[in-house]
């Protein structure tokens, strides 16, 4: 067996349909997963499975939530020792310990080209800074999300793949949950 994180985009969302943390750690546990508990916030899962790569994982839970709940979504599943290791890779680490909540780090379906990154790094516009690292991005926001010209839309459509994102302070929340 070995530990999981899970991420699904957009569970809870405004107009999306709502999905209790029981009902996500229950389907976890019907599928034969153990250990299945909620993240800081619902869509954020910790489990232990078989093994079955996180590929395998993400295929078969994305399945699963559209059967059960009709829900379509993108999973992201990655093992605890490579969420340590992303915590680990943190670019901007100074960022994070000031401000850990303007630090997004964006997982992506696919891992990115180079030449990918260097067009998305041309098409922002203003004070952010991005860094890749495999499959996520670190995305720095010293103005702030919400009117940052930094979306998901454009790291989607400049990179080619499909991202979730998750500030610092609940990256590093789930870290502390799968690190013992």
């Amino acid at each position: 067996m070995s530990l999981h994180i899970a991420l699904l985009r957009g569970v809870n969302a405004a107009g999306g349909r709502l999905i209790a943390a029981e009902e996500l750690t229950g389907l976890l546990t019907d599928l034969g997963h153990t250990d299945a508990r909620m993240g800081p916030k619902v869509g954020d899962l910790v489990f232990n499975s078989d093994g079955r790569t996180g590929a395998e994982l993400q295929a078969q839970l994305e399945t699963e939530l559209m059967a059960r709940f009709a829900l379509r979504t993108d999973v992201y599943v990655r093992t605890a020792q490579a969420w340590q290791a992303l915590v680990a890779a943190n670019p901007f680490p100074e960022f994070a310990a000031a401000d850990p909540g303007w630090l997004v780090t964006l997982f992506l379906k696919d891992t990115p080209d180079k030449k990918a990154i260097g067009a998305l790094r041309a098409a922002i516009r203003g004070t952010e800074q991005v860094r890749a690292e495999s499959r996520q991005l670190y995305a720095i926001y010293p103005d702030g999300v919400g009117g940052s010209k930094l979306t998901n839309s454009l790291v989607e459509k400049t990179l080619g793949t499909r991202i979730t994102g998750r500030n610092w302070t609940t990256v590093l929340a789930l870290a502390e949950m799968v690190a013992g």
